[in-house]
C-alpha cells in the first residue's frame, strides 16, 4: 500500500496544506465542511493505485491558512486549487468534491473548463429558496469562546443533532435520516474538526450552501458523474438536483448507503472513468 505523504505550498498571505499518494494521472480529492482532508484518506489509499492523488485542505480548514483577504463566495476558492495544480505541473486533472467540496469543484470547473478531464461530485445538491434561507438563518451556532465553556456544549448538541436530523435544528421526523448516534469516537472527531477550524468555520460551509443551485450543475460542459449516496443526509437535495435537466455528458450513480461498500463502488466509478479515456 502506498504511504500518504503530508506536505506545505505557499499560497498569497499562508500556506495550503495537502495530503498526497500513489502515480498516475492527477486526482484531486475536496472534503467536506468543517472537516479536511485526513477524513479522506480511506479514499485516497483505494484511487492511489490508479492515480497520483492530491487531497488538499481547503483554506480555513485543517491545516491550511484561511485567505487574506477572507473568502465571500465559493469562486474565491478556486484559486487555491490552481494554485496546486501548478505546483504539481500537471496540464489538465480529475477533480473530486464531497459537499462544500462538491461546491468548489464545480465552481472551478466553470471558471477552467479546459483543465477538469472529468469531474465527480459527491453529496452535491439543490436546495430551494425557503429552505436555503432556513438553513443561512438557523444552521451555523456562535463558536466565539466563552468564559464557561458553553459553546462546547452548544457545539456537542449540535454535531449529535447533526448525525441525526438534516438540517440538524430541524429535529421532527421529517427530517431525520438515522435512528441512531456514531460511536462517541465520531462524535469527538467531528467536534475536533470545527475547533481546528475556529469561529470561522461557517465561511466555505455557508458559501456552499448559497452554490447549492441547480443551475450550476446545468452549464457544466465537461464530463461529470453525480454520486447519489443512499445513506447521504442531503439524499432528498441530492434527488431534487437530479430531477432537473442535466446536461447528457452528465450521468449519475447510485452507491450503496454502508461507507465501505460506497468508497468500494465510487473507486471502481473512477477508475473505470479513467480506463475508458485512455
Amino acid at each position: 500500500m502506498n504511504t500518504i505523504q503530508k506536505n506545505h505550498i505557499n499560497f498569497k498571505n499562508g500556506q495550503l496544506f495537502f495530503r498526497s499518494c500513489g502515480t498516475g494521472p492527477l486526482l484531486m480529492l475536496l472534503h467536506s465542511s468543517p472537516q479536511h482532508s485526513e477524513r479522506l484518506e480511506g479514499l485516497i489509499s483505494l484511487l492511489s493505485e490508479h492515480f497520483q492523488v492530491v487531497a488538499p485542505d481547503t483554506p480555513g480548514y485543517g491545516y491550511s491558512e484561511p485567505l487574506n483577504p477572507a473568502a465571500e463566495q465559493i469562486s474565491d476558492y478556486c484559486p487555491f486549487v490552481e494554485a496546486i495544480r501548478e505546483h504539481l505541473k500537471s496540464t489538465t486533472f480529475y477533480l473530486y468534491g464531497t459537499a462544500t467540496g462538491s461546491q468548489i469543484a464545480i465552481a472551478y470547473a466553470l471558471a477552467h473548463p479546459q483543465r477538469v478531464e472529468h469531474l465527480f461530485l459527491d453529496n452535491a445538491a439543490h436546495f430551494e429558496e425557503d429552505m436555503r434561507k432556513q438553513i443561512l438563518q438557523h444552521y451555523f451556532i456562535s463558536l466565539q469562546p466563552k468564559k464557561d465553556g458553553s459553546e462546547l456544549i452548544r457545539l456537542r448538541e449540535m454535531v449529535e443533532k447533526s448525525f441525526l436530523f438534516f438540517p440538524w435544528f430541524s429535529t421532527d421526523e421529517k427530517h431525520r435520516f438515522s435512528d441512531k448516534l456514531p460511536p462517541v469516537e465520531i462524535i469527538e472527531k467531528m467536534m475536533q474538526d470545527y475547533i481546528l477550524a475556529g469561529p470561522d468555520y461557517a465561511r466555505a460551509y455557508r458559501a456552499a450552501f448559497q452554490h447549492e443551485r441547480a443551475e450550476h450543475v446545468q452549464k457544466l460542459t465537461m464530463p461529470a458523474i453525480v454520486f447519489r449516496w443512499l445513506g447521504s443526509p442531503l439524499l432528498p437535495y441530492i434527488d431534487q438536483l437530479i430531477q432537473h435537466p442535466l446536461p447528457e455528458q452528465v450521468r449519475v450513480v447510485t452507491t450503496p448507503a454502508e461507507p465501505k461498500a460506497r468508497y468500494q463502488e465510487m473507486q471502481q466509478t473512477i477508475v473505470s472513468t479513467l480506463n475508458s479515456t485512455k
